[in-house]
């Protein structure tokens, strides 16, 4: 039995209390249990199905409906070691948000401990044990208007209301009018219907005198929105905040063959802050959001004004202060992780939110320029995700244009930052291992087209195949003119094959049940044999 602790203080009547995950398994003490619960006469009162379950049709329902989704396991909720509830998860669509992952939530609580505050807690220990076994974006709840409990208990739980609706019960055809709820999991800022792309021009303007500076920045701003990017992104600082005075040179840029001193290289290297405003106010003119690095206190007061995300980088993943910037600026913010540990990536996580901040992504990124293809490991990509409850994405600083972007997005990175140039042979850092500009636009193009094809991870028998599924997947047609009356034998009369343009037949897995019983109706060769076609 696999368990999780959560620690909660929940109402008044419940002080603190330990709420506890129960997975459940397709045994017959879960299904009773859930059933008995189910079958409570308020429950059934505010439920899309009325009708009390009956064990012998519920037992096959439970083993086969309730575990179709092996990342998504039904839960039983414990307090203080005693089961108060029940809650189920399940793939659907958000009713606004096209890209990520969403589900619905139901609940049924025990009825001996309703009204004790115990529905929120347990919604709340539910979500939080979501984000450690599956990619989720959004829960969405459904609750029927006259359902006063529920109501309360979603808005307790951190749901807030999207709006009302009217659900329709797929087998009765019955039409509810209900309140949907929804809680972000991922930050809504990135649960967006698309990758947010970076293109990131870092140091690559710097061309040796201003006019040439400013109008390398022009460019490389003509080529992001030529390539398709959502964002152009430059770097700020000062050599004086960034390193020691005498920190000397690096082996990385050595190697690339850049000798100078670090300070040296970083003071040539720097953006003249009214730079920052001219080409923020060209980016707007071009229509792509305009965003810049920084790298002190100063720094961030002079890009601030014309950025709607901050990015921090890498190694200012202990920048105490820049962190705290971030958070009070009430805007969303990208945070990399390259050459960091978990205890690195924790601290700055709860130093941000410890200081206010809100919508957060954190990038997978490899610290070497230009980064091996082996030395990514974007299976860390899902795992930051479920280790810090927050979007993920992927700053990329290998060379290929495709394969680490693809794959990253593949694995549920909602943003993509990327080093491109103008041309590889440019001096300075960050040119060589840069992608040229038509790679820029060829990885842009893929990305999208990737987002084309992740669907919404439910299995089901998609719009373009629905022609080809009534027409080729095998089923039970007659292969003579069937009397009514007549006998039905396998290889006689019917048989399991495709029906083509004939009306499709029932599933094979109902053979049994017509083997050797005698037509209630006439059937014409070729006919599908329907639910009530035998006597």
């Amino acid at each position: 039995m696999l368990k999780s602790t959560v620690i909660h203080k929940g109402e008044a009547t419940v002080n603190a209390c330990t709420a506890t995950v129960e997975i459940c398994h397709p045994i017959e003490d879960h299904a009773r249990q859930i059933m008995v619960w189910r079958n409570d006469p308020d429950s059934l009162a505010m439920s899309f199905h009325r009708t009390p379950k009956q064990w012998e049709s519920f037992w096959p329902e439970f083993r086969n409906d309730y575990f179709r989704f092996p990342q998504l396991p039904p839960m039983f909720i414990q307090i203080n070691g005693k089961r108060v509830g029940f809650l189920r998860f399940r793939p659907t669509s958000h009713p606004e948000i096209k890209g990520g992952r969403t589900v619905d939530v139901s609940i049924n609580l025990d009825p001996e401990v309703r009204g004790q505050g115990y529905s929120s807690l347990a919604l709340q220990t539910g979500i939080d044990f979501l984000r450690t076994l599956t990619m989720v974006d959004t829960v969405l709840a459904e609750v029927r208007h006259e359902n006063a409990a529920s109501h309360k208990a979603f808005l307790k739980a951190g749901f807030y209301k999207w709006g009302d609706a009217i659900h329709t019960v797929a087998d009765t055809g019955e039409s509810c009018p209900v309140t949907c709820y929804v809680f972000d999991v991922t930050p809504r800022y990135w649960a967006t219907d698309r990758v947010f792309i970076v293109a990131e021009a870092g140091s690559n303007w710097r061309m040796g005198t201003n006019s040439r500076d400013a109008a390398m920045g022009r460019t490389l701003i003509d080529v992001a929105v030529a390539a398709g990017a959502d964002a152009v992104k430059f770097q700020t600082y000062r050599p004086e905040t960034v390193y020691v005075a005498n920190a000397g040179s690096s082996n990385y840029l050595s190697d690339a063959g850049i000798k100078e001193d670090i300070q040296d290289i970083f003071a040539d290297l720097a953006m003249p802050y009214e730079l920052v405003g001219e080409l923020a106010s060209y980016a707007k003119s071009c229509g792509i959001a305009f965003m810049s690095t920084p790298f002190s206190s100063q720094d961030f007061a002079a890009v601030d004004p014309y950025v709607t995300v901050h990015k921090i980088a890498s190694y200012e993943i202990s920048h105490l202060h820049l962190l705290q910037l971030a958070a009070h600026s009430g805007k969303p913010l990208i945070l990399s992780t390259g050459a960091s540990t978990e205890d690195d990536i924790a601290w700055a996580v709860e130093t941000y939110r410890a200081a206010g901040g809100g919508d957060l992504c954190l990038m997978q990124c490899t610290a070497k320029y230009p980064a091996p293809l082996d030395a990514l490991n974007l299976q860390t990509i899902p795992w930051l995700k479920q280790r810090f409850g927050v979007a993920v994405g992927f700053s990329d600083h290998s060379r290929d244009p495709l394969p680490a972007p693809v794959a990253a997005v593949a694995l549920g990175a909602r943003v993509i930052e990327k080093h491109y140039t103008v041309d590889n042979r440019l001096p300075g850092p960050d040119h060589a291992f840069a992608l040229m500009p038509k790679e820029l636009q060829k990885m842009v193009t893929a990305i999208r087209q990737v987002e084309q094809t992740l669907g919404d991870g439910v299995k089901r028998v998609l719009p373009a195949e629905e022609e080809l599924h009534a027409y080729a997947q095998r089923r039970v047609q007659a292969i003579q003119s069937i009397a009514k009356g007549q006998t039905f034998q396998e290889g006689v009369n019917i048989a399991i094959l495709r029906p083509g343009r004939q009306n499709s037949g029932i599933h094979p897995r109902f053979l049994s049940q017509i083997e050797g019983r005698k037509a209630a109706r006439a059937i014409s060769l070729g006919d599908g044999i329907q639910i009530g076609d035998w006597e």
